[in-house]
């Protein structure tokens, strides 16, 4: 696979990239797509670009074919990153995300040598963890449905929309087919810092969970509880972006840019 060559559309930016901004790519919870973050840049620090992911299927991409294992997702969106390894960037990824984002960073510091000057994760439990739950995405439709619904995370608008479900749930069975099947493969930890969001009132992803984080760098690790339930990422989106906007602040590269 030839790293150096992006993907047309799969990232989405205000501005175009340039030497001196950090660039922030962010990666979506299942089912979601890169308008999750295209308010996000006036939230944050002005030498901060956004790089909203979009993962196929979806937005730009509608018309490709969702993943549903974690390898090919990676390598779609790699090339993205490995265009950018010149540049200072960071990485954000929320639920799914989070997990893309880990191993994105994994695979640039041990293939490419150019780690993110930081990882922030939020809403998702330390990749070493092991799912015990039965797995969602290959749940019969009406039970599948009630677990949407139990995830708080698709209004009820939309779940009671046939026509907006049958094109929503192929590409949620295969975003949660990610997370459900992966199988952490133990190596060094990441170089870089690690910050990771956790909801206080989250029943799916407990902070104790988010907190093991810790583990997988062997930099600086900050574990940061914010009011709200799985989808505190829309509840209290001014105070995640006050939080993001320390921490890229605070990033030497970005001090330099």
């Amino acid at each position: 696979m030839d790293d150096t060559a992006p993907r047309r559309g799969s990232v989405a930016t205000s501005h175009p990239a340039a030497p001196g901004p950090l660039q922030l790519f962010c990666f979506p919870y299942a089912g979601g797509s890169s308008r999750l973050y295209a308010d996000w840049e006036a939230g944050l620090p002005p030498n901060v670009r956004v790089r909203a992911v979009e993962p196929p299927g979806r937005g730009r991409r509608f018309r490709e074919a969702p993943h549903d294992r974690l390898e090919p997702l990676v390598a779609d969106l790699l090339p993205e990153l490995v265009a950018e390894r010149n540049t200072p960037y960071a990485l954000f990824g929320y639920s799914l995300g989070a997990l893309v984002a880990f191993e994105l960073a994994r695979t640039m510091e041990q293939r490419h040598g150019c780690p993110p000057v930081h990882l922030c994760v939020g809403a998702f439990r330390a990749p070493h963890l092991r799912r015990t739950a039965v797995p969602d995405y290959n749940l019969p439709e009406p039970l599948f449905r009630e677990r949407l619904r139990a995830f708080n995370g698709t209004p009820e608008a939309v779940l009671a929309d046939d026509s907006l479900m049958e094109l929503m749930i192929p590409i949620l069975r295969a975003d949660l087919a990610v997370a459900d099947t992966y199988r952490f493969s133990a190596d060094r930890p990441l170089s870089c810092p690690i910050t990771a969001f956790a909801g206080s009132e989250d029943e799916e992803v407990d902070v104790s969970s988010v907190a093991q984080w810790r583990r997988h760098t062997s930099a600086d690790f900050s574990l940061k509880v914010i009011e709200g339930d799985h989808f505190f990422l829309h509840e209290q989106q001014p105070e995640m972006l006050r939080r993001l906007s320390e921490i890229l602040t605070g990033a030497p590269e970005a001090r330099r840019g």
